[in-house]
């Protein structure tokens, strides 16, 4: 498989055997939008009232073509307002609750992350059931994951992108190219 050069030169993780280690910061406060990058921030209270509807809103299927098209590839998942919490997102049980729920209702993580970003490694951390933190400087959190977590991860957003490729008229090569560059991404096995 071709790994593209931009993702190889932005990994600052290494496999272990059977285990994927990313390291993640935190996003800082605020909204951002770009040319190449949509930040979607949500709240703590969003967090803390398992409110999705912002989430789901901001990236549903009902959205119109060209809005699913221009955000593909393009979105940075965070949470706002546990700033001044010691503990990493993916380790605070509301925001891990958080992220299952947006899973467990629209899995659409390996279409829409920006994989030039920490986003979807963060996003994996929350969501996978076994996570091992080691604190690094500067607020870095290196997460270690087990394979099998991050392939029942990838596998279970898998409908979400073939439905999102399918109605967007990307064809079945395509399609396996940029889920090929998110298994990469997530250090899964060829």
């Amino acid at each position: 498989m071709n790994h593209p050069t931009s993702l190889i030169r932005k990994r600052k993780f290494a496999i272990a055997t059977g285990k994927a280690n990313f390291e993640l910061s935190r996003y800082t406060a605020g909204k951002v939008k770009t040319q190449d990058t949509t930040l979607l921030v949500i709240s703590r209270t969003e967090v803390e009232a398992c409110d999705l509807s912002r989430f789901l809103g901001s990236c549903s299927p009902k959205h119109q073509d060209h809005r699913l098209a221009s955000l593909h590839g393009k979105v940075r998942f965070t949470i706002d307002g546990y700033d001044n919490d010691p503990e990493p997102l993916c380790a605070i049980p509301s925001v891990r609750k958080f992220y299952r729920l947006c899973h467990e209702r629209w899995p659409c993580w390996s279409f829409f992350a920006d994989l030039e970003s920490e986003c979807l490694g963060m996003v994996a951390a929350c969501v996978v059931p076994n996570v091992s933190l080691v604190q690094r400087p500067r607020r870095k959190v290196e997460v270690t994951m087990l394979q099998p977590d991050l392939i029942t991860f990838f596998e279970f957003c898998l409908p979400a992108a073939a439905y999102l490729h399918s109605r967007l008229g990307i064809d079945k090569f395509a399609g396996m190219k940029l889920l090929q560059r998110v298994s990469y991404y997530l250090q899964l096995p060829d």
